[in-house]
């Protein structure tokens, strides 16, 4: 019974062991995550002046994927605000039927093309990376609004 029991308590060992050196899995969003150079590269683009058009038609969203912080200083004109960190956890917040164009201030648009990869696995397919993005928005004197814009 005792050599029973010390045989039982080994395999219970061995068990835990073998179960501790599994991988464990990743989200999907920490999988985009390290590939985002990659994500970035290969998300739609939509230039200004056709994401100006299609808000002015009421047919896209723009979606600021910076910090709150940084959306509260100055963003585009009528753009939520999800973080990107935050964007799987918000999908619900996005409205339907319309063109979803991501934006950050990133020089070559990382972060908001690593949003519009988030939202093609949430099934959220119309979606673009504006290119420029904020930066390049604010300069060409396109409409803002935000605590430093006067």
């Amino acid at each position: 019974m005792k050599r029973l029991s010390i045989v039982f308590a080994s395999l219970l060992f061995a068990g835990s062991l073998a179960a501790q050196m599994k991988p464990q899995p990743q989200s999907p969003v920490r999988i985009e995550y390290t590939k985002a150079k990659e994500a970035a590269e290969q998300a739609p683009r939509i230039s200004k002046e056709e994401a100006e058009k299609l808000l002015k038609e009421g047919k896209a969203v723009f979606i600021d994927v910076r910090s709150e912080n940084s959306y509260s200083i100055g963003h585009i004109k009528g753009a939520m605000s999800i973080p990107g960190s935050q964007l799987a956890m918000r999908i619900t917040e996005i409205p339907p039927k319309k063109k979803i164009i991501t934006y950050c201030a990133c020089h070559h648009e990382e972060t908001a093309g690593l949003a519009v990869e988030i939202l093609k696995v949430h099934g959220i397919k119309d979606a673009a990376a504006l290119k420029g993005g904020w930066i390049e928005w604010r300069d060409s004197h396109l409409p803002i609004e935000g605590m430093s814009v006067h």
